[in-house]
């Protein structure tokens, strides 16, 4: 991707990887078998690797408004604004000024900070220990891993005068007309140290004869840490001192925080651990018959701190100055409508006691643990008329445990426990070979979820402050259904063709959750639920201001009023599931004294998809396809095997998840109308509403040289 920013990096698959491995394998005895492999992977990328692409693309202008600031259109934070707004001295070292270069492709930038992802060390080690008994195979197999991920970049700056174009600086009037220099370069480090390490012992039978058998057990254990922080500093004011709510701490107000807006600390323990057996019978030739049983425990502790603080933003303090410009930045970590303390909102649910509070840090703190167990099993029958045709039916019973969600996008969340979820699945099947050349696998399958797991967008609006908070949200029930074909025709000994078909339909039967991009349920497909106790309207502080005419929305039943409103997802989609996939490749082997060349070319096309629990235009990734080829030389003494490959030969814009929608803001001025908003009232509607997709790379061409020394 092209910055056109001066001086500034360009991004993509910027990569500086290196990774060792080594492997040994050891006869012990004709009893006793070892196998271990251990490996070290370091990572010093720019913007290449995981996460580097995390934010996705905006085909949308620079945004120039503040979905949390609810007593403005005009966010002082966006230098956009320009001296329309009030604002000076604003300096943009983009050489387009304030037009997004992203509007029209995914493969323009203008970014002053640039992402970074580096993995200062990973380590793996995996091992097999195989001991052979006259009719079993004792098999113990234990590994793990150990590492450190950084992620660096700009954080936009949600909650402070941060931006999304590459603003440098720019000036405020701000309070009682002393100017405000706002430095809107903040960024944010993201860093996940991980280890886990699992053992499992596993019982097989070796004896011949038609019943076959396996016993084991399991257990794993991990412990991560998660912190991340937003950071500037060139902006004095986040620093201190804070006028902060302290009566949570004996009226003692924390100093200093390192320039840091946002900075979470979680960690957490998970321990697991399983025993199962299963058995295979083959009833005779023809028939064979399998089953299985699991039970599954889940534990998981640990504890997250916090401190969040909010400068320059109107939602931050009483005075609703039109353009913000409050001097100090306020510390909301004690603030009980915006980090949940577990007292005044009770104790939510898989939280140990209420928050504590440290007067010296200004970090707030509380504590997790959580059990999950269940009995799972499968079930299933397989047909095999003749040594070409297999036809089979299976039904399995599937667990997945729940979790926290905590830590990154998450302020001590009022909601952070999510249940396990269960899943019910059967599967049809049939697999053929015809005349040796033409092989054909067909499956049907219909998978019925209980509490499936989707993470979703959720707004808190108490005290004024609207907090766009990501969750995890258990869909009470959800169907995922459909059919696969894979077909392979081997036409000539040099010449073979492949094609893939899924059809999938997977949508949700039962919930209710608010969309936070219409929260009013204004938009086409909306289905608003009545106000009661279940689904209560509350109020949508970016639309509903208290005045004249506001809408009390705690007693009204009008489904037009403009307040937050749950609507039902039965019948929306489930999030990147497409509809229709196609995939045909075309090979030809080409045969020479000096070796091979293989010749293969790839089509590949997938149906539009959707992001978000909602099935609307601005969670719509439209239907894309891509083609790939590749030339293969192998040498004829096997030593040496170069290849020439191009993806996306067409430069196609792919989408590899469905879209998202944001609203940058929401409301219309209506002039006559007054509810205690100078010139007019506003009323709901979707207009600032963007959409940021995750699109696949662009063309990509490259040449690879492979040498075998002996």
């Amino acid at each position: 991707m092209h910055n056109i920013v001066p001086g500034a990096r360009d991004e993509g698959n910027v990569i500086k990887e290196f990774y060792l491995e080594g492997q040994i394998q050891w006869k012990i005895s004709d009893q006793l078998d070892f196998w271990a492999k251990v490996g070290f992977n370091q990572w010093a990328n720019g913007a290449g690797g995981p996460g580097a692409a995390s934010a996705g693309w905006t085909p949308a202008p620079f945004e120039t408004s503040e979905y949390e600031n609810g007593a403005t259109q005009l966010n002082p934070g966006y230098g956009c604004q320009g001296a329309a707004a009030g604002l000076t001295n604003v300096v943009n070292p983009s050489p387009l000024g304030c037009v997004n270069p992203a509007q029209q492709s995914p493969w323009t930038e203008a970014r002053s900070t640039t992402y970074e992802v580096n993995l200062p060390y990973a380590y793996t080690i995996s091992a097999h220990l195989t001991y052979h008994l006259p009719f079993a195979d004792i098999k113990y197999v234990t590994g793990g891993v150990n590492y450190h991920y950084i992620l660096t970049g700009p954080s936009g700056g949600t909650d402070g005068p941060g931006v999304e174009a590459p603003i440098t600086s720019f000036t405020i009037p701000g309070v009682l007309g002393k100017p405000l220099v706002i430095n809107p370069q903040e960024n944010f480090r993201y860093q996940e140290l991980n280890a886990f390490w699992s053992h499992e012992i596993n019982i097989i039978s070796t004896s011949p004869g038609p019943f076959q058998w396996v016993v084991g057990g399991y257990f794993f254990r991990q412990h991560y840490q998660q912190p991340v922080y937003t950071e500037d500093a060139g902006q004095p004011q986040w620093n201190g001192p804070f006028p902060a709510v302290c009566n949570l701490t004996g009226g003692v107000c924390a100093g200093q925080t390192d320039f840091r807006r946002f900075d979470n600390r979680p960690s957490v323990t998970s321990k697991s651990y399983a025993v199962f057996g299963q058995v295979d019978y083959k009833i005779n030739e023809n028939w064979k018959f399998t089953g299985g049983l699991r039970y599954s425990h889940d534990q998981k502790f640990g504890s997250e701190t916090v401190r969040i603080l909010c400068f320059a933003v109107a939602g931050c303090g009483a005075n609703p100055n039109v353009l913000g410009g409050y001097t100090p930045a306020i510390d909301l970590t004690q603030v009980a409508s915006v980090v949940s303390n577990g007292v005044s909102d009770g104790l939510p649910k898989g939280v140990v006691g209420p928050t504590t509070y440290d007067a010296k840090t200004g970090f707030a703190t509380r504590l997790y643990n959580a059990n999950w167990q269940a009995v799972t099993g499968t079930a299933g029958i397989e047909w095999t008329p003749d040594s070409q045709t297999l036809v089979y039916a299976k039904y399995s019973r599937g667990y997945k445990s729940g979790g926290y969600n905590i830590g990154i996008f998450t302020v001590l969340s009022f909601q952070p426990l999510t249940d396990s979820e269960h899943v019910d699945s059967f599967e049809v099947g049939y697999k053929k070979t015809w005349m040796h050349n033409l092989t054909t696998d067909v499956a049907a399958f219909w998978y019925n979820y209980a509490n499936l797991q989707i993470p979703i967008t959720v707004n808190l609006n108490g005290g004024g402050l609207t907090q766009a908070n990501t969750t995890f949200y258990n869909v009470p029930s959800a169907i995922s259904r459909g059919v696969e074909l894979e077909t392979t025709w081997q036409a000539t000994k040099d010449l073979a063709f492949l094609f893939d078909y899924s059809y999938l339909d997977a949508y949700a039967t039962s919930g209710q959750v608010t969309d936070t991009v219409d929260p009013d349920a204004i938009g086409p497909g909306a289905h608003a639920l009545p106000n009661n106790a279940a689904t209560p309207f509350t109020d949508d502080v970016y639309t509903n201001r208290v005045g004249p005419n506001h809408v009390n929305c705690a007693t009204t039943t009008d489904l037009a009023a403009p307040c937050q409103k749950f609507q039902s997802l039965a019948g929306n989609r489930l999030p990147n599931a497409p509809r229709n996939k196609i995939a045909v490749n075309a090979n030809y082997t080409f045969h020479f004294t000096a070796g091979t060349l293989n010749a293969s070319a790839s089509y590949i096309w997938r149906d539009a998809q959707y992001g978000a629990l909602f099935t609307r235009s601005y969670n719509k990734a439209p239907a894309w396809d891509q083609v790939d080829a590749r030339l293969t030389w192998n040498s004829a003494n096997g030593r040496y095997k170069v290849i020439l490959y191009g993806k996306n030969i067409f430069n196609t814009i792919g989408y590899d998840a469905g879209a998202y929608g944001r609203r940058g803001y929401g409301v219309n001025v209506i002039p006559g109308r007054t509810d205690g908003i100078a010139g007019g009232s506003r009323i709901p509607n979707l207009d600032g509403v963007s959409s940021t997709y995750s699109v696949t790379p662009p063309r990509t061409y490259g040449v690879e040289l492979d040498y075998k020394f002996f």
